[in-house]
């Protein structure tokens, strides 16, 4: 991936201009929907896919990405499918929570 599939200033136009169909949305939620749609008309590699913003492995498979907003969106990599890819989990917040937390 050559470029990131969406930008931070892209995510700032969704969330704050009135006429977008996120207006008011944090950048997590955003970047979350973004990415699902992204994924249903492109195959990736997710390290890829976020390595354009702020982010931090937690653990083997999970990282957390950091917006502006001070949002934040945990990313879980999950186990191998048959079909040889692999399906993530996406759970985005407000605010900046104890990574613990996030997937139980």
């Amino acid at each position: 991936m050559n470029k990131p599939f969406i930008t931070q200033a892209q995510l700032a136009m969704y969330k704050y201009q009135p006429s977008s169909k996120y207006y008011g949305q944090s950048m997590a939620y955003i970047f979350a929907s973004e990415l699902l749609d992204y994924s249903k008309v492109n195959k990736f590699i997710i390290h890829e896919a976020i390595q354009w913003f702020l982010n931090r492995r937690i653990s083997n498979n999970i990282w957390k990405i950091y917006f502006s907003d001070e949002s934040v969106a945990y990313i879980k990599i999950l186990e191998l499918q048959d079909d040889s890819s692999r399906g993530i989990e996406i759970k985005t917040f407000d605010f900046n929570t104890n990574a613990g937390d996030v997937f139980g």
